[in-house]
């Protein structure tokens, strides 16, 4: 175990010194037990507005290596002075990390998601999807220069093909840029002798002690139809921060969208309350195969 990192905090998000938020949008390639409950997205669309709440569960198979992903929405639109509602197609998912490095704060997670139609009709797609995908998760605490260190990258790379109904083609990117300001106070200013990952939120509730339990980020989001498949390109601009602490994080950002949508489409907003469920009920930490251990592979 390294200094200053719990071992019962290795489930969600900790490599080596590095603690990893949980994106908005973007995959995790860290494999958790966790709760998204909710997503809540709001947006003003030119003829009405939309709001979508999403929850999602992660259980890890296997510590640190296996897990499998379920997510449902239920989406609610007003349109020219009408209200319609419904669930969204059902998604899931499995993550498998093959590389995972302490040393560099690095993770490697291949991914596949599947999304069953099996949504309202009036808001969903119904079309059976196949995604694949390659997540990563990279911090800076390798580089020489402080200030740089407590930056990390989050993201994926896929390619989303339709396998039902019209045969579309999406190659989808996701990618946050974070700032751990626990990581800057306690491994670079060592300003904070008293930080560690298990009792940063149970310090205090002031002002001071949520401030230094903060991420800024800026997350991308984006696809690209290929393969002959009509439409054009859409990208979203996320910046915002989240709080993380012993239980759980929050997370609050603005929703950009900066092409592929009309002009008078406004900035709306996301946010997010991640339950880690291996805290809040120990028991929940279970694995059907592999044994629970506290160190990363060293490379």
């Amino acid at each position: 175990m390294l200094a200053g990192i719990p071992s019962n905090l290795w489930g969600h998000g900790t490599v080596g010194q590095r603690k990893f938020i949980e994106p908005l949008f973007t995959e995790d390639a860290n494999i958790k037990d966790e709760l998204d409950l909710p997503r809540a997205e709001f947006l003003m669309l030119p003829d009405g507005s939309s709001r979508s709440f999403s929850t999602s569960l992660e259980k890890a198979l296997y510590p640190n290596r296996w897990s499998v992903v379920i997510e449902q929405s239920r989406v609610y639109r007003r349109v020219a002075g009408s209200t319609i509602a419904g669930f969204d197609d059902l998604e899931v998912g499995t993550k498998l990390t093959l590389y995972r490095s302490a040393k560099h704060e690095l993770v490697l997670t291949p991914a596949i998601f599947l999304t069953a139609p099996t949504g309202s009709h009036i808001v969903a797609e119904n079309r059976t999807k196949l995604q694949p995908a390659l997540i990563f998760a990279k911090g800076f605490g390798d580089l020489k220069w402080g200030w740089l260190r407590p930056f990390a990258l989050q993201g994926d790379i896929g390619y989303e093909a339709a396998v039902t109904g019209e045969r579309e083609r999406h190659a989808t990117y996701d990618m946050v840029l974070e700032y751990s300001v626990p990581y800057l106070n306690r491994f670079i200013r060592n300003s904070d002798t008293g930080f560690d990952l298990e009792h940063n939120l149970r310090l205090g509730h002031s002002l001071r002690t949520v401030l230094r339990n903060m991420y800024p980020f800026v997350e991308f989001n984006g696809s690209i139809p290929v393969g002959g498949t009509s439409g054009s390109s859409a990208t979203f601009l996320r910046p915002g921060a989240a709080c993380v602490g012993k239980y759980f994080q929050i997370s609050a950002a603005a929703d950009v969208p900066l092409r592929g949508y009309l002009p008078s489409r406004r900035v709306g907003a996301v946010v997010l309350f991640d339950l880690f469920l291996n805290e809040v009920v120990p028991a929940f930490g279970w694995t059907p195969f592999g044994k629970h251990h506290h160190h990363d592979d060293e490379h």
